[in-house]
């Protein structure tokens, strides 16, 4: 992890891609951009891909875009190994995030449909 609390990754190509976390205001904001395309899932995932890359070998990706013309510039910059690295990432995160929930003292998944 970066000091910017990034996390850093060799893609395919032995490029070093620093990833950043999406959250929720950048979410929002790429769902409006998106509009009627975000339905579209292939699309959708691998956009969101790109956009975690914040830097490839140590230059920077565009700004977040604003419009769906910069969303679709993202591509030319961001190639498929890169935005793999991205999803790579995104995958390990959750993966932890599921074994901290799984051995967390909190209550488990109920049995009745009220939760108790």
């Amino acid at each position: 992890m970066s000091e910017n609390g990034n996390t850093v990754v060799t893609d395919a190509k032995g490029r070093k891609i620093e990833v950043r976390e999406l959250r929720g205001s950048l979410l929002s904001r790429f769902t409006r951009i998106a509009g009627a395309q975000f339905g579209d899932n292939s699309w959708s995932a691998n956009t969101l891909a790109r956009l975690r890359v914040v830097s490839i070998d140590g230059r920077p990706t565009p700004p977040f875009p604003n419009n769906i013309t910069e969303l679709d510039g993202l591509w030319d910059v961001v190639d498929s190994d890169a935005a793999s690295a991205a999803v790579a990432v995104a995958e390990e995160q959750s993966a932890a995030v599921e074994a901290d929930v799984k051995n967390s003292d909190a209550p488990q998944e109920s049995q009745t449909a009220s939760g108790s």
